[in-house]
């Protein structure tokens, strides 16, 4: 009996909960999978880059690095970050009882999303959808009133006045960032704060390539526990021109996608 009474009422949750969780969707220009190409990259000149060892970048970086004008698997922010449940409420609303905390947290994880994309937008990004966003299994503390959330964006990066130059003439390099955030930023209280300060300092580092052409910033990554001060780490890719003895052509076989 008592199982019975939860799992009707977890399904009153999915109903009450969900109905208002539709009109927090409503209105948004959130990607699905369907929307985010496999295939990379589509109409483009030269489909492949080269690594600084003469091998081919993946498909998944090549797609992020040139695919600028539509979503792409490679070109992501990942983000896990705690907030408070009160936080995913609509005004008039109260907390459900202990054992439906998890269930709602999962309807309404998508509202933890709020404001990240605007971020990218106001730095670097011309476009930026919400991908997925759930609650972490097991991550609900009823006592804090807090949960995990796992927050995946797409984005698309602002046009370039310049023109890319010879990609068979260069080589695609790459390298991930472990970010030391400034310390009013690790002590922010929102993951909006440490997302800006991830973007920023990952423009900086691009921009100290000096010798680059053309860096961009290809993925970024926040892990963000509960107790503990911001993990960050950005991927930028820029082009070099090819080593010397290295000389351009094109791959035999296509791009491996890890």
């Amino acid at each position: 009996m008592l199982r019975l009474l939860i799992g009707t009422g977890a399904l009153l949750m999915v109903v009450g909960f969900g109905a208002a969780g539709w009109q927090v969707w409503q209105g948004r220009t959130d990607a699905t999978p369907d929307e985010v190409a496999e295939e990379n990259p589509g109409g483009l000149q030269q489909a492949w880059l080269v690594s600084p060892s003469g091998g081919v970048v993946p498909r998944e970086d090549v797609g992020a690095y040139l695919v600028q004008e539509r979503f792409v698997p490679g070109r992501t922010v990942t983000i896990t970050t705690t907030a408070p449940l009160t936080d995913l409420l609509s005004d008039g609303e109260t907390l459900p009882e202990t054992p439906y905390l998890e269930v709602l947290a999962d309807i309404r994880a998508p509202k933890a999303a709020d404001g990240l994309c605007k971020v990218l937008v106001a730095r670097v990004a011309q476009d930026c959808a919400i991908l997925s966003a759930r609650v972490v299994p097991g991550s609900v503390d009823a006592l804090r009133g807090t949960a995990a959330f796992r927050i995946e964006l797409v984005y698309r990066l602002r046009p370039e006045a310049a023109d890319l130059p010879d990609l068979a003439a260069n080589v695609l390099q790459t390298e991930w960032l472990s970010l030391d955030l400034d310390p009013s930023a690790a002590e922010a209280p929102t993951a909006e704060a440490a997302l800006a300060a991830i973007v920023d300092a990952a423009s900086v580092a691009c921009g100290g390539k000096a010798a680059a052409q053309t860096c961009r910033i290809m993925r970024l990554a926040l892990e963000w526990p509960a107790g503990s001060g911001p993990n960050a780490k950005a991927l930028i890719g820029w082009l070099d021109p090819l080593p010397v003895g290295m000389f351009p052509a094109p791959p035999l076989d296509p791009a491996p996608k890890g």
